[in-house]
């Protein structure tokens, strides 16, 4: 039996939650070393609801610092081959001067893992989350137009160093084989608590939609996996995403509902609105051809002809002309462009 707990909560006072957090799931951090993952995708500002909030952050280093750690690290390998943009993306999301001192690019240290996967051969791991005794990754509660949704296994993908992200992307070569890498990489480093940022949350086709709803709910638990699916069904999935059931039968976690105690109100968001790709989250093969139907579409109204999305492409299927045009023979679907647009540019038709 695993436990989640869902409790109300704003920003101005997410301290009370974290702080009942750490009570409820009690981690012995004296003399430890500790790594604190939020979610940051990319340059943000917090009200754009795509990174965790600094508040959530903030608060979650105080409760840390009061067990008197042997040291702590506060860190991410946003984008995909962004890590030297490191130190901006957190300095523009607010998550800079909440991280302080602590802060570190997790990118710039790493180990290489050779892994048993068809998809990554040798992972460059930050050095940092391996070596930490204690693990904790607050991940955002997203929509994910790849894997049905960001949370606690999504988030992980930040270990992975720099270029890799875009290399995994481009051998996986479609969204059911991603999910198989993405648990892979999920299972380097298991988190030892997962505390979600739902204060505002996102819908539609994340991980950087315009679609945001204020839910005002943070989602803690020391079972990722049990986290996980607690948020797929605030969502509204039908069936579970496919990361969720891979990392169950894996034995990472627990994915059924009736085993898992849940402290709170557990409830279908009413409206929520689900990827317009959220077919992929599921296990059948058969899906696939909705799947690839997908394309990304640039809203030229919006494009301010930047190129990130040509430059962040794994598998070089978007050129500029006018404005930026997808290759549908070469677009694997991955939605990297979408991710990283800094206007929120480009949308999935």
């Amino acid at each position: 039996m695993s436990s989640v707990s869902i409790m109300d909560s704003s920003y101005e006072n997410c301290h009370e939650a974290v702080e009942r957090i750490f009570r409820q799931f009690p981690l012995d951090l004296k003399g430890k070393r500790v790594v604190i993952k939020p979610n940051v995708l990319r340059s943000a500002t917090p009200e754009e609801g795509i990174t965790t909030h600094p508040a959530v952050l903030k608060a979650v280093i105080n409760e840390v610092v009061k067990q008197r750690p042997a040291s702590l690290i506060v860190g991410d390998n946003p984008g995909v081959f962004s890590y030297g943009m490191n130190e901006k993306a957190f300095e523009d999301t607010g998550l800079m001067e909440a991280a302080g001192i602590y802060y570190r690019n997790l990118g710039a240290e790493t180990v290489s893992m050779e892994m048993n996967s068809p998809y990554i051969e040798h992972a460059l791991i930050s050095r940092a989350i391996l070596d930490a005794d204690v693990y904790i990754s607050i991940p955002k509660f997203k929509t994910h137009g790849l894997t049905g949704l960001s949370c606690a296994i999504k988030n992980n993908f930040g270990l992975l160093a720099g270029a890799l992200k875009a290399e995994t992307h481009k051998r996986a070569g479609n969204p059911l084989n991603f999910a198989e890498a993405l648990v892979e990489v999920f299972a380097l480093k298991i988190p030892d608590l997962v505390i979600v940022d739902g204060v505002l949350a996102m819908e539609g086709n994340g991980p950087a939609s315009k679609d945001l709803v204020n839910l005002g709910k943070i989602i803690a638990g020391v079972d990722p996996v049990a986290v996980d699916t607690v948020v797929a069904h605030m969502m509204g999935f039908p069936d579970l995403p496919r990361t969720i059931e891979l990392a169950a039968a894996k034995g990472y976690g627990i994915s059924e509902l009736s085993r898992i105690h849940i402290d709170g109100n557990l409830e279908v968001i009413p409206g929520f609105k689900l990827p317009q790709t959220d077919q992929r989250g599921q296990t059948s093969v058969n899906t696939m051809d909705s799947i690839t139907a997908v394309r990304p579409l640039v809203d030229k109204e919006l494009c301010s002809l930047c190129g990130t999305c040509i430059e962040h492409c794994p598998n070089g299927a978007l050129t500029m002309d006018e404005y930026p045009i997808v290759s549908p023979e070469l677009c694997i679907t991955c939605f990297c462009c979408q991710e990283l647009c800094p206007q929120k540019a480009i949308e999935l038709k």
